[in-house]
């Protein structure tokens, strides 16, 4: 961590991990009010994210497609931290990057600013990934790999990693639940994967200016129709740009599933900034490859939503939205995002921000 839980979590004259922060945004009776403007804007909030979401949650890193045989290995970047899926001869193995920070001692200033920078190390949990690297005929000992491997990977540090459907996921934390009765349910809510979409596409790396909550928001808005909020899943209907009637899931924090009849559109998000996620867009169905236009289309139509949102409430209060400075939030409209705002400060009143037993990178004691 680059910043101590203990000392909590400040800013804009605000306590961003007190219940009074979250008070307005979780109102009942359909009286919520937006998120306040810190949550998409502050850099100690992604901090706070850091240690309440990114590092509880079941996260996203890919599908199995894309580490096909043993040796094959899978970066993603979660929150701060350099993580890797890896194919083993015995299934998946999920540890900490070797290189945690790189080549650097200590942290440089530019990359402490909340932006993944472009570097070398494609390890470090401050810089930006690389797509998954193939074993090809070296094995796991290929000079791209050492760099997440080292010498002695059994030493490395190791995560969760589980699977639902192609999908992979990653914990971070020490002991977490894997929630497969809720993604039991999920399936035969959705039909999302199956025989009938056994062929996925290749994966479009998409970037969009807008913090990753109203990214997600604005992917998966529709109208809802069900939820488990233990699970960390809601599931609406939606009409696409084609006209063509889908549903749509979002698996908090990023996870969102587009899901027809006879295709199922998988988008992976990944924070690379306070204000910027990435989309990493995969197809699966008969023939999926010939609708990634239509599918890139859908996506980027929704996206705009969302950076639209992002540029509303990011300025809000300030000299760029001068009639906003001392005005009220407005109201929650959308009941989508006020799921998520529910779902959000359910993380952060979960979360441990004291001094722990088991601190994050040790493994288990006993």
């Amino acid at each position: 961590m680059s910043h101590r839980p203990d000392l909590g979590f400040f800013d804009e004259g605000h306590d961003l991990a007190g219940p009074a922060f979250y008070a307005d945004a979780i109102g009942d009776g359909g009286k919520a009010l937006m998120l306040p403007p810190a949550a998409v804007r502050s850099l100690a909030f992604t901090h706070l994210e850091d240690e309440a979401v990114w590092t509880r949650d079941w996260i996203c890193v890919g599908s199995h497609e894309a580490i096909p045989n043993v040796g094959d290995l899978l970066p993603f970047t979660v929150g701060v931290h350099g993580v890797h899926v890896q194919r083993t001869d015995d299934g998946l193995a999920a540890r900490f990057n070797k290189a945690q920070h790189g080549g650097c001692r200590a942290i440089p200033l530019q990359c402490q600013t909340g932006a993944k920078t472009k570097c070398s190390f494609t390890s470090c949990g401050y810089s930006r990934d690389r797509r998954a690297i193939p074993a090809t005929e070296l094995g796991d000992g290929t000079p791209e790999m050492h760099q997440y491997l080292g010498l002695r990977p059994e030493r490395l540090l190791s995560a969760q990693a589980k699977s639902w459907g192609p999908l992979i996921f990653v914990n971070l934390d020490v002991a977490p639940d894997w929630p497969e009765q809720s993604l039991r349910l999920l399936g035969r809510t959705m039909g999302a994967f199956g025989n009938h979409k056994a062929e996925r596409s290749s994966e479009l790396w998409l970037e969009y200016p807008a913090n990753w909550k109203l990214l997600g928001t604005a992917l998966a808005e529709g109208e809802p129709i069900g939820e488990d909020r233990r699970g960390g899943w809601t599931v609406s209907t939606t009409t696409l740009a084609d006209g063509q009637g889908a549903t749509v899931a979002w698996l908090f924090p990023n996870l969102v599933l587009i899901s027809t009849e006879t295709e199922t559109a998988v988008a992976v998000l990944q924070q690379t900034a306070i204000g910027q996620t990435l989309c990493r867009l995969s197809v699966y169905g008969a023939a999926p490859e010939a609708s990634m236009d239509r599918w890139r289309a859908e996506i980027e139509e929704r996206a705009a939503n969302g950076v639209e949102a992002h540029r509303a409430l990011s300025r809000f209060g300030t000299s760029h939205r001068p009639e906003t400075i001392g005005q009220p939030l407005p109201a929650q409209t959308s009941p989508l995002a006020a799921w998520m705002q529910r779902t959000l400060a359910d993380r952060v009143a979960r979360a441990p921000l004291g001094p722990i037993d088991q601190p994050l990178f040790q493994n288990p004691k006993g």
